[in-house]
C-alpha cells in the first residue's frame, strides 16, 4: 500500500500547469486497496505513465480514450485478481492548497 501511495504522490507532483483542462489521469480505489488491489493501482499508473509520459495532460476525448485503453489492458490481465472496484479519473492541476476538479472517466469492477 505504501508503494501505491508513493507512486501516486510522485505522479501527482508532476503537474505545474493550472490551465483549465490540464491535469492527470489516475486510478482510484473505491475502498482500501491492499495486496493484489494495490498491485492493480501500480500497474494502471505505470500504464498511464507509459501512455502519457510525465508531461502535463489535457482532458479531452482523445486522451480519455488513451487512458481507458491503457487501464483496460491492465484490467483484462488482472480482473480476476481484484476484489474491489476502481475509478479511472481525471484530476485538474491546481495550486497548492486548492481542491482539484475530479471527473470520473470509467469504473472497473471485480470479476467475481
Amino acid at each position: 500500500m505504501a508503494v501505491a501511495v508513493a507512486a501516486l504522490a510522485f505522479t501527482s507532483c508532476q503537474k505545474t500547469d493550472t490551465a483549465k483542462d490540464a491535469g492527470g489521469y489516475y486510478i482510484e480505489p473505491q475502498s482500501d486497496a491492499t495486496g493484489l488491489n494495490a498491485a492493480f493501482i501500480l500497474s494502471c499508473n505505470t500504464a498511464l505513465i507509459e501512455t502519457f509520459g510525465n508531461a502535463i495532460i489535457y482532458k479531452n476525448d482523445t486522451n480519455d480514450q488513451k487512458a481507458i485503453a491503457a487501464c483496460d489492458k491492465v484490467f483484462e490481465v488482472q480482473k480476476s485478481l481484484i476484489s474491489i472496484s476502481f475509478d479511472l479519473v481525471f484530476k485538474t492541476a491546481v495550486a497548492s492548497g486548492e481542491t482539484p476538479k475530479v471527473t470520473k472517466i470509467k469504473t472497473y469492477k471485480p470479476a467475481n
